[in-house]
Parts: structure tokens; C-alpha cells; sequence
């Protein structure tokens, strides 16, 4: 459900802030809440999805059956390890309010955490391309299992594939440093140092071997995000085979307009690292394949060489197997982007080890859509455009916690457990419910502060706005309002 659709009759309700509390609290209290979705996710992992495969598929082959092991050990460390951090969290929130100075030592908790956590997220992110593939092949073979993966992801709780999902454990140590990083900061901030000393050495033994393991782990996350995307536009496209390569690249994907003798039409366009594709967008069939180009050969420039436009700012001109072709973004912005990268990729691709071009694609037949949206989706509609490097660093650009939403044209406030993850804010009612009240998609929109003229008077208070589409939210401590003001997670 769009949130724009969606409005509810629930009281207003509003935090009651009391006391400012120490950072350090404020950032474990963050890790409690992405801990919440951590067990949330592996929970639709194992159950739900679990429940849709035929016995076949565990019995024939060990990947499946090791991924759901893997999985399961995880869950339990999670659930373990959040039960243990709620405690935590609620008696030291019971010692701030009584005026105690007793503290947990966080330093001494989060570094046997992280060396817990490592145990398991070695091998699992080692044996990751061998799960997605697995996965992937299954699909592929068994027809039932597939409509079966579809009709899953369509109700699933909240806006990701299960390949998404299958990302977001992948990176959850990336997001651990980050959350990390933020304890160190807090705990720097503090006076006493002789008290903090030992668990800020402790914290910065945490964060090198967290840093450690994923700078050891790039190349590996960085090849997975690769190949979820191919699947994803796979299924957006319905090309079964002939799409993807060892040595093809993703870069960028988006709305353009291109010329054609009934004047601008807009296509969906996508940028390899040897090819751009083109597709159109049906009522009926969804996106359809319209073009495939070799980069080798094709030249760019700036502009509009074929003088049919009233602004030749927002256009580039392409010339490829011996045609010219014009296309036009709705700003300069965006045609810069396009311009920037289309240079770079035809430079490179003169040194591509991928020879040629299929000279046909495998064609499924036409189902439902795979997901009640997807990104190229949200592109085509927002007349947007998402590149690599946003790509690969949504699986870790993860956040959760409670925010107060209010309509540009509302009175009240409304509580909502909030979830950031894959280019959308899913709403729910608390962070026990399992069903979300509403989906936003957040590609193209903008976050800043209120204006005087907005008539917000209250605190820690950001701005979310697309055209005329405006929400304000509401956070209960000004680290969770930089979180997201500074995090940026809105300009894609």
C-alpha cells in the first residue's frame, strides 16, 4: 500500500522527551532497533520463505539445505544477542531516569558481539554466491517454486525481494561498523574520561575487526549486489537468458526520452559496461526490450546534433550501429549524469573481454510482476534514474526506530515504526507488528528542514517532499534526527 493512499484514524501520538540522554545510549539504543529488523528479516528467511520450497530442491542438493542451516544459526545468535541488548538498554534507561550513574559496559558487550558474530558471518558470506545461485537455478527450473517465490514477494511484509533480503544479511556487518563508528564517536564525546578509556579501547578493537573482515569481504559483496541486480532486471525485463555475462557490468538505469518521428518518447534505459538497452513501457506486458547497443563504435556528445529541440540543455546525442539517436533528460542534472558515465563506459569499453553482444535473448512467458514494485519501476514513474554506487550501497543503508509522521495539510502526529531499506520507508504500527500500514518509495524525493511557513513548532523535525507530495517526520532525540538529515538516504 502507497502512503499516500493510506490514513488512519488512530490518536495523536506524541514522545514525551523528559531528559537529554548520554549519546552513547542513544546509539545503543539504534543497535537494538536495526537488531529488531536483523530478527525480523532472517524470520521471513526461515520461515516463509523456507515453507515454499518443495522437498525435491533440499533433497537433490546440499546449497539449499546449507543456507538454511546458516541462516537458523544466524537467527539464533540474533535473537540471543537482542534479548540480551533490550535488557541492557531498558535497566540503563531505568538508571538515567532514577539519576544513576551506573553504565553498562558497552565497549566489553559490543567487542564479544562482534566476535560472536564473525564466527558465523565468515562462512556465510563466503558461501553467499553459492546460496544466490542456488536460489537463482531453482527458479529458473521449477515453475512452481518460482510462482510460488512470486506470490511470496508480492505479500511479503515490506518492500524486498527475497534476493534483497538475502543482501541485507550479507551486509550486516558493514552496517555494525557504521553503528560502531557511532559508538566511538559518542564515547569520545564523554567527559569522564578515565571511566570511558577501557571501553572506548575496547569499541576500537571492535571496529578494526569489523572493518577488517569487510574490507576482506568487498570485492565478494560488491559481485553479489552484481548479480541480485541482473536477476532483478531479469524479471522487470522477463529476458530468461542472453542478458547477463561474467564480465558485464551494471552502471545506471533511468527514464530518458528519446527521438523518434512522433517526437520524444520516454524509455526505460540502462548503461552496462559494454552495452546500453533500451525498453519501453506496456499497460499490459510491463517493461519490454526495444534495443540492445554496443558501446564499441558508439560516440557521444553534448547537445542536440540533430537541431530538433527547443532546449538542447537537457539533451546528449549518441551515434551507434549507424544511427543517431537523440536522447533528452527533464533536467541537466540528470543529462550530466548520463553524459559522464555513458564517456567513461564507451572509453572503457574499447578494452571489454566480452566479445559481442547476444544476438538473441531468451523470453519468458509473460507472469506476474515479480514485486508490488520494483526500482525501475519507481524510476520510470518518478522520471528518475538510480547508478551503480547507489546500488550497491543499499543493502547496508539501513535504518529503523520509531518516527511521528504528520501530513503537510494535518493536525496531528502519528506513531509509526519505521523501516529504511531498499530505496523505500516502510511504515508499521509498532516494531511487533508483522504488516505494514504503508510503503513509500523514496527515489527522487528530497529530505531539508521546515520552512517558517510550514508552521512546525517542535524539534528534531525533517522535511520529506516530492512535487506536491510532502510529509514531515518527527524524531525523539537529535541523534536520530542527524541519523537521517545527515545519512542523506534520500538524494539517490
Amino acid at each position: 500500500m502507497m502512503l499516500e493512499s493510506y490514513s488512519s484514524q488512530d490518536l495523536e501520538h506524541i514522545f514525551m522527551l523528559t531528559q537529554v540522554n548520554p549519546k552513547c545510549f542513544d546509539v545503543l539504543k539504534d543497535i537494538v532497533m536495526l537488531e529488531r529488523t536483523a530478527v525480523f528479516d532472517l524470520k521471513i528467511l526461515t520461515e516463509d520463505f523456507y515453507q515454499i520450497l518443495p522437498e525435491s530442491a533440499l533433497s537433490c542438493g546440499r546449497a539449499l539445505v546449507d543456507l538454511f542451516l546458516d541462516l537458523k544459526s544466524l537467527q539464533r545468535f540474533h535473537d540471543d544477542h537482542l534479548s540480551m541488548l533490550e535488557i541492557i538498554v531498558k535497566n540503563w534507561a531505568e538508571c538515567l531516569k532514577n539519576g544513576s550513574a551506573e553504565r553498562p559496559r558497552v565497549g566489553d558487550l559490543l567487542l564479544c558481539s562482534v566476535h560472536n558474530a564473525l564466527q558465523y558471518y565468515r562462512k556465510f558470506v563466503q558461501n553467499s554466491p553459492i546460496y544466490l545461485a542456488a536460489i537463482d537455478e531453482l527458479t529458473r527450473v521449477n515453475s512452481t517454486f518460482a510462482n510460488s517465490l512470486i506470490k511470496l514477494q508480492i505479500r511479503n511484509s515490506y518492500s524486498c525481494s527475497i534476493n534483497f533480503l538475502m543482501l541485507k544479511v550479507v551486509h550486516r556487518m558493514v552496517v555494525w561498523q557504521r553503528l560502531l563508528g557511532r559508538m566511538v564517536a559518542a564515547l569520545l564525546e564523554e567527559s569522564n574520561e578515565e571511566t570511558i578509556a577501557p571501553q572506548l579501547s575496547s569499541c576500537r578493537v571492535a571496529v578494526e575487526k569489523v572493518a577488517s573482515f569487510n574490507a576482506e569481504k568487498k570485492s565478494t559483496l560488491e559481485g553479489l549486489v552484481h548479480f541480485a541486480k541482473f536477476v532483478e532486471l531479469g524479471n522487470d525485463l522477463n529476458i530468461v537468458d542472453g542478458l547477463t555475462d561474467p564480465n558485464r557490468r551494471f552502471i545506471r538505469q533511468g527514464w530518458l526520452c528519446k527521438w523518434t518521428k512522433r517526437g520524444f518518447i520516454p524509455y526505460a534505459v540502462i548503461l552496462f559496461n559494454d552495452a546500453l538497452l533500451f525498453a519501453y513501457r506496456s499497460q499490459t506486458d510491463g517493461f519490454i526490450r526495444n534495443a540492445f547497443l554496443p558501446l564499441r563504435g558508439m560516440t557521444i556528445e553534448e547537445g542536440d546534433a540533430l537541431h530538433v529541440t527547443i532546449d538542447p540543455t537537457i539533451c546528449f546525442t549518441i551515434q551507434a550501429v549507424s544511427r543517431t539517436f537523440l536522447l533528452s533528460g527533464d533536467c541537466t542534472r540528470v543529462r550530466d549524469l548520463w553524459l559522464e558515465e555513458l564517456t567513461k563506459a564507451i572509453r572503457n569499453a574499447k578494452h571489454s573481454r566480452i566479445e559481442e553482444l547476444p544476438q538473441t535473448e531468451t523470453f519468458g512467458t509473460k507472469v506476474l510482476p515479480t514485486m508490488p514494485y520494483s526500482t525501475l519501476d519507481v524510476c520510470w514513474y518518478r522520471h528518475a534514474t538510480l547508478g551503480i554506487n547507489a546500488i550497491i550501497a543499499a543493502p547496508a543503508n539501513q535504518m529503523s526506530g520509531y518516527l511521528l509522521r504528520k501530513f503537510r495539510n494535518s493536525a496531528g502526529w502519528q506513531k509509526f515504526w519505521v523501516v529504511h531499506a531498499n530505496f523505500a520507508l516502510t511504515f508499521f504500527r509498532s516494531h511487533q507488528e508483522h504488516k505494514p500500514v504503508a510503503i513509500l518509495p523514496i527515489i527522487n524525493y528530497h529530505i531539508s528542514l521546515p520552512q517558517l511557513s510550514d508552521k512546525i513548532d517542535y524539534d528534531n523535525v525533517f522535511k520529506v517532499s516530492y512535487n506536491t507530495h510532502c510529509y514531515f517526520f518527527r524524531a525523539d532525540s537529535l541523534y536520530a534526527f542527524s541519523k537521517y538529515v545527515c545519512q542523506q538516504i534520500f538524494y539517490l
